[in-house]
């Protein structure tokens, strides 16, 4: 498969390609998970331990030869303001919705893969709550960190900035393709 998507119109502030080899995956990343600092874990389909385990992510991550990486970011007051975290979290997924939704009509389910950021927000309360299936379950996408990658470690080998300046938030996803 040849990628062949207009990455332009998403505004991202970066996208660069790079090797899938450059990815470790650690479970002490997806542990962290566990410290439940954003509130989702147990609480979201596409997060811990809903999701599949390390392992299963390794063989699925591992079965494509490449890979993008894309980044946005978010102007804040400060490092605490959590408005802007949640508003940025929510333009960016909405971003990463429309780029699955392309990608999809493009493409099979089995030609791609994307990680996006934090706990799948499609849904105003998570199926999940309620003990029910995932609602979306082609729509939905776990985050780079419950897959056991480190973005900021990847961000480095892969030349993309992690750190946009003072009082920005940087969002990053991860298209997978062969």
């Amino acid at each position: 498969m040849l990628f062949k998507l207009d990455l332009e119109k998403y505004n991202f502030k970066e996208y660069k390609a790079f090797d899938v080899n450059l990815i470790s995956i650690d479970p002490r990343v997806r542990d962290m998970c566990a410290q439940n600092l954003c509130g989702f874990y147990g609480r979201n389909h596409m997060c811990p331990p809903s999701i599949k385990e390390i392992d299963e992510w390794k063989k699925e991550i591992f079965n494509f030869n490449n890979a993008i990486m894309v980044t946005k970011v978010y102007q804040a007051e400060s490092s605490y303001d959590i408005e802007a975290m949640i508003e940025g979290s929510k333009d960016f997924q909405k971003t990463l919705s429309g780029l699955r939704e392309e990608l999809s009509n493009e493409y099979s389910y089995s030609d791609f893969l994307l990680l996006g950021a934090g706990a799948c927000l499609i849904c105003e309360k998570c199926s999940i709550l309620d003990d029910k299936p995932c609602r979306f379950p082609d729509k939905a996408f776990p985050s780079v960190e419950a897959c056991g990658i480190d973005v900021m470690s990847l961000s480095k080998k892969a030349g993309v900035k992690y750190n946009n300046g003072k009082n920005t938030i940087t969002y990053f996803a991860i298209i997978f393709y062969n």
